[in-house]
């Protein structure tokens, strides 16, 4: 690898304890982006598990009322481009108090809505306030907690979306249980989540700190950092220049390509214990809440490991993570031909649990290998490919295969499609770790060479 770089590559980070971690960066950050995660989550469970409540209530058909609350996923991928741009350009605290209260009135607006009209309004401003989450607690994450402890601090992020997946079918269903058996009950399963989003937005607003942009990346570095600091780039030059990060490219591209089992497997899997196993509403949330137990537990397994493997061979890391891609695959593709419903399920738990270590690794590694002047909009990046990828594309496909042939075979092409491809794009990308962590430590990414 040719050319002259004013800073030494960063030397090995050590492995750092995660109360240690915490205490260099701050708990704050942590305590907050966990509870904001979950709260981002219950509310996108609650509209799952009260969705023929809400259906009946308005007088809509279902395509209507899946149309209303997809477009919330729409607003939250699209609306991380200009959240990361702007989080490159003000203070990252002063997005985390607007987006979490804008989550809080946006589900009051849920609660209260008296038309579909409404309902979409409200459903879009649900979105677009969970829109921040991966770029600006991803950056947020990166610059205060240091190189050899922050891949904990990111399972921990990572682990509440499985945690609030876990809860927020029976939170939901149990706060519209006790409201009452009347057709308006669901309401309150809004209003009553509003309350502890509004509570974190007040405790961000008094506790968050805002770190100094790359300070963890300069305390890693084996010589003073001596690089002049860099202006935010636009979002169009970003999207170039991590292009040229081959690590980075090959995950978007894996990731995307995977969004078409994310976002396919649960709905078929519902579908499929709905259709043949004859599952209500209420057995197959608390099916899919169990089944998110141990993802969490593998998840902050699975962050404790990666900090030690990166420690001693960085590209590791993305092995681990493409070969647990193909394990799930594999999992799912024979697992979904089982009759008995104990074999069906126990591979789908360990399904789930082989791509919950291998989205651990996601977080981290693309701390690793981005400049921090460009890793706001690294993280904003990610969802774009997994949902235009894959997840919106991906999931038509696989809803007309399961309506003309079932749901086991839609199961089977899309994730065999989706998981081996996504396994191989990794298994790929290890290829250049090193040299790309080097490179945004030592030299902006676009002067990379082939290693």
């Amino acid at each position: 690898m040719s050319g002259v770089t004013d800073v030494a590559p960063a030397a090995p980070a050590p492995v750092v304890r995660l109360r240690d971690t915490l205490r260099q960066g701050g708990w704050a950050i942590c305590l907050l982006a966990v509870p904001l995660v979950v709260m981002e989550q219950l509310s996108r469970e609650a509209t799952n598990t009260l969705a023929p409540d809400i259906r009946d209530a308005f007088g809509i058909s279902d395509a209507l009322l899946v149309a209303l609350a997809g477009f919330a996923g729409v607003a939250l991928t699209l609306g991380g481009l200009p959240m990361a741009w702007l989080a490159d350009r003000v203070r990252r605290k002063h997005l985390v108090v607007a987006s979490a209260s804008v989550g809080a009135l946006s589900l009051v607006g849920a609660g209260l809505a008296q038309n579909t009209w409404q309902l979409f309004v409200a459903y879009t401003f649900t979105g677009l306030a969970a829109a921040y989450s991966n770029p600006v607690f991803g950056s947020l994450i990166s610059d205060a907690y240091p190189v050899g402890g922050r891949g904990r601090v990111f399972s921990l992020q990572a682990m509440a979306t499985p945690l609030g997946q876990a809860i927020g079918p029976v939170l939901a269903g149990a706060i519209s249980g006790v409201a009452g058996d009347g057709d308006q009950a669901w309401r309150w399963a809004y209003l009553a989540l509003a309350a502890p989003y509004a509570v974190l937005a007040v405790t961000a607003a008094l506790f968050l700190k805002e770190p100094e942009r790359g300070q963890a990346d300069r305390l890693g570095l084996s010589e003073e950092d001596t690089r002049p600091h860099e202006p935010p780039v636009g979002t169009w030059t970003a999207f170039r220049r991590m292009m040229k990060v081959r690590t980075f490219l090959y995950m978007c591209l894996g990731i995307g390509v995977l969004g078409l089992a994310l976002f396919t497997v649960p709905v078929q899997m519902s579908i499929l214990l709905g259709d043949e196993y004859g599952f209500d509403a209420f057995t197959r949330g608390l099916i899919f809440s169990l089944t998110q137990i141990p993802v969490v537990g593998a998840m902050i397994y699975g962050g404790h490991q990666f900090d030690r493997t990166y420690r001693r061979r960085p590209e590791r890391t993305v092995h681990i993570a493409g070969a647990a891609i193909l394990t799930f695959g594999g999992l799912v593709v024979v697992g979904v031909w089982f009759q008995p419903i104990a074999l069906l399920l126990a591979c789908y738990v360990l399904a789930s649990v082989c791509v919950g270590v291998a989205l651990v690794a996601v977080s981290p590694l693309v701390a690793s290998v981005t400049p921090f002047v460009l890793r706001a909009q690294a993280f904003a990046l990610l969802p774009v490919f997994t949902f235009l990828m894959g997840g919106f594309f991906g999931s038509i496909f696989a809803g007309m295969i399961s309506g003309s042939y079932g749901p086991r075979l839609a199961l089977t092409i899309a994730v065999a499609v989706s998981a081996f491809i996504a396994g191989y794009l990794f298994l790929r990308g290890g290829r250049y770790l090193v040299h790309d962590i080097d490179a945004a430590a030592g030299k902006p990414p676009a002067a990379q060479e082939e290693p």
